[in-house]
């Protein structure tokens, strides 16, 4: 039902371009990542998670230095007030960092390996930007002027096993568009999993490849090119799932580096976290 790009093929950019005007959405496999990083900052993240409610709050807001990771808590976001109207708090919490995003400081053994990891992220979206650009009649290199390797960022989202029925509406996360050009995301496979609105509206559960990264494109991507920005959102674990569904992903956000973008993007995210 996602479309499979496989970049060691020739027919990746075709199949990109048609995945990116019909749906927006998109499954990334001979990428190249290394799995051996991804399991370890996977694992490192999850240890984060797993420190009590106090260890944890020592990362969250106020967030005054750049280049810094920021904690927030469970039930701090609320996506659907951005994308389907129903402003429900997801039931997740998440560890966010990139180089010009202010944070509080480093958790314990994450500094490197989130490092190596954003360094691996950069790499693979430069291949899918420039096979954006040639999906779009140009050349490789069209968009590099706008980007840079620091305007980009990384999210760790844990939704934890439910401990009690959701509020009507609630999710893990409330169905949104995602807001600048590219996200790349690595998750578990566990009940309660990301979910995408088809044209025709039935959503429909996003099932990637065993190694494959799931990417879509953002509404600041959509506004340059006419491409489809889909409503996306993950879902509440059935009744008799729930044990054992924990879920975990590492999201990267690869955005342009100039200020009309970062702004876009800004705009965005403050109407989620109710700012």
């Amino acid at each position: 039902m996602i479309p499979v790009v496989d970049l060691r093929q020739d027919d990746a950019v075709a199949t990109l371009r048609d995945a990116c005007e019909r749906l927006g959405f998109f499954t990334v496999v001979g990428h190249g990542v290394d799995e051996a990083l991804v399991a370890d900052v996977a694992a490192r993240s999850r240890a984060f998670f797993d420190l009590t409610s106090s260890q944890k709050e020592r990362y969250t807001a106020p967030a005054t230095s750049p280049g810094l990771p920021v904690y927030r808590p469970l039930r701090s976001e609320r996506l659907g007030a951005s994308g389907d109207g129903v402003p429900a708090a997801d039931l997740k919490e998440s560890l966010d960092w990139g180089p010009t995003l202010d944070g509080v400081g480093w958790p314990p053994g994450l500094e490197e390996p989130y490092t190596r990891y954003l360094e691996e992220m950069h790499r693979l979206a430069r291949r899918l930007r420039g096979g954006i650009a040639q999906a779009l009649g140009h050349p490789d290199g069209h968009f590099e002027a706008r980007f840079d390797d620091r305007s980009s960022s990384l999210r760790v989202i844990n939704y934890p096993d439910p401990e009690e029925p959701p509020a009507e509406g609630q999710l893990r996360a409330g169905a949104h568009r995602d807001y600048g050009f590219l996200t790349i995301l690595r998750s578990d496979d566990a009940p309660g999993g990301l979910e995408v609105q088809m044209l025709d509206g039935r959503w429909v559960e996003v099932r990637p490849p065993e190694g494959a990264f799931v990417c879509n494109i953002g509404d600041l991507l959509a506004d340059w090119t006419g491409w489809t920005s889909t409503l996306h959102r993950v879902a509440v674990p059935p009744h008799d799932a729930r044990a054992g569904s924990r879920r975990q992903s590492l999201v990267f956000f690869h955005n342009p580096a100039d200020e009309e973008s970062r702004a876009h993007i800004l705009r965005k995210a403050a109407a989620a976290l109710g700012s």
